[in-house]
């Protein structure tokens, strides 16, 4: 199993080769300041509102077991009211983190990505944007030059 690392801008992720993982590494850098994204109250399904899904994604990398309640600011009603859509934290925070790297450019250079797409990505940050439009997309263990099957 590979551990890899990529940043782009301030945006920072390691993949584990071949599984759906995600580290929350980006999202809780000091450089990572939630006050320049727009607001999108969201309230949490520990009753907490969060101002966007910046400090949303902070708490549940936090605290995974954090999902979201709904969308909007949390009433009192919200704790004795059955969940509306109750949408799992990682998803939120993977939507967060796409919405970001889809606004940067690659760098240029690094190790070649195979996935399960038949294609070869030119970097993990270039795999990255086309998962975030393709999510079952898997990493594979590249052919390695010469070797015979």
């Amino acid at each position: 199993m590979r551990i890899l690392f990529f940043c782009v801008g301030f945006l920072c992720c390691s993949v584990t080769s071949g599984q759906d993982s995600y580290s929350c590494y980006w999202i809780i850098q000091p450089t990572v300041d939630c006050d320049n994204f727009a607001p999108e109250p969201t309230c949490g399904s520990n009753l907490v509102t969060y101002k966007n899904r910046c400090t949303y994604s902070k708490a549940h990398c936090a605290d995974p077991k954090i999902s979201v309640k709904h969308y909007g600011d949390c009433t009192p009603a919200d704790g004795t009211t059955p969940t509306p859509i109750n949408v799992d934290g990682v998803d939120v925070v993977f939507d967060f983190f796409c919405t970001n790297l889809s606004h940067m450019n690659c760098p240029v250079g690094g190790e070649k990505v195979c996935a399960d797409d038949g294609y070869t990505y030119a970097n993990y940050c270039e795999y990255e944007k086309q998962k975030c439009t393709h999510r079952r997309l898997q990493v594979l263990d590249c052919p390695v030059a010469g070797a015979t099957p």
